[in-house]
């Protein structure tokens, strides 16, 4: 099986990887589409929206389901094309320490922050998470701090996939516009930990392993791997096959959950190079004019979730949705 099969498969077995695939084949996206950072990382968020636990009575139950919508083998098919496209080699790349963004939500900020925003961040003052992990750490398998110790990479002007991410309030996100954000220069030095998969995901849980404080599932402790890692880096890639890919292990099992777009945990204090840019607003980034993502309904809410890609168009209605994603399910 070759490299770009092996990805594929680890999509597919991914709730979110899933959901973006066949949606992406639903909506008669091509490989060349897909290898375009706007199409793909707009796609993304919104399908993060779409399989977050709290959009179901029964998650467990709805993200069995859009994982069997994985045995159509056109989304298969599309996922195997897209990977192994030479335009869409950025979907696994490794971190880029120069074009590293981060942003800051005013309704994010504490109180003291709050005095302060707008200013520069000091990744010299990031501190390294608690070693062992304390229980949010464990249920939210972050560590701490990590809204002031992320970064997401600039793929084009105003486009990250934290911003997207943001842009669609996908999963939990809530902000309030506009974000201040500036360009971060990281050191050519850093250790970084990949994560472009699954089992990327688990072997970073089984080296530095703490239980999740839910259901015991393998998470990582954050201040062990500070021993070892300046930060983790989960790429857009990483988190197609991670996001809702449960994987078991003799060690125990893992998944990671709650991770809204391709971003980096800083694990310890940075010495980099800072530029501000200008206030993001929303709706900045620019969409892909008149295209309309076809979701299947996996949650029993009646017509299936779609939003138009450019804001300033009339919303479809629901007769055509559900029109729309009727057709594409015949002819699957």
């Amino acid at each position: 099986m070759s490299d770009a099969d092996k990805r594929a498969e680890s999509i597919m077995r991914s709730v979110l990887g899933c959901a973006f695939a066949v949606s992406a084949e639903m909506s008669g996206l091509t490989a060349d589409d897909l290898a375009d950072p706007l199409v793909s990382i707009a796609l993304a968020a919104d399908c993060v929206h779409l399989v977050n636990r709290y959009q179901f009575d029964d998650h467990w139950r709805a993200w069995d389901r859009i994982l069997a919508l994985g045995a159509n083998e056109k989304a298969r098919r599309l996922a195997r094309e897209t990977i192994a496209h030479p335009g869409a080699a950025w979907w696994f790349e490794d971190l880029d320490v120069r074009r590293q963004t981060w942003l800051q939500s005013f309704w994010q900020a504490d109180e003291s922050e709050r005095a302060t925003f707008g200013a520069p961040p000091n990744a010299m003052d990031w501190r390294r998470p608690a070693n062992p992990p304390d229980n949010w750490e464990r249920y939210a398998q972050k560590p701490g701090g990590h809204v002031d110790m992320v970064t997401s990479t600039l793929y084009a002007p105003c486009l990250t996939s934290l911003l997207m991410a943001y842009e669609e309030r996908a999963g939990d996100i809530i902000c309030d516009f506009p974000l201040a954000w500036w360009m971060m220069r990281f050191a050519d030095d850093v250790r970084v930990f990949e994560v472009h998969g699954a089992e990327d995901w688990l072997d970073l849980c089984v080296r530095y392993p703490a239980r999740g404080t839910e259901d015991d599932r393998l998470v990582p402790n954050w201040g062990a791997a500070a021993n070892d890692w300046d930060g983790v880096h989960l790429s857009f890639g990483g988190l197609l096959s991670a996001e809702l890919g449960k994987i078991e292990s003799p060690n125990g099992w893992a998944m990671l959950e709650a991770t809204h777009a391709e971003m980096t945990y800083w694990l310890r204090p940075q010495r980099t190079e800072v530029e501000r840019l200008p206030d993001y607003q929303e709706g900045t980034v620019a969409r892909r004019e008149g295209f309309v993502p076809v979701f299947p309904d996996v949650a029993d809410r009646g017509a299936p979730y779609a939003m138009l890609l450019e804001p300033s168009e009339k919303p479809v209605s629901e007769d055509d949705i559900w029109g729309n994603w009727q057709s594409a399910r015949d002819c699957a």
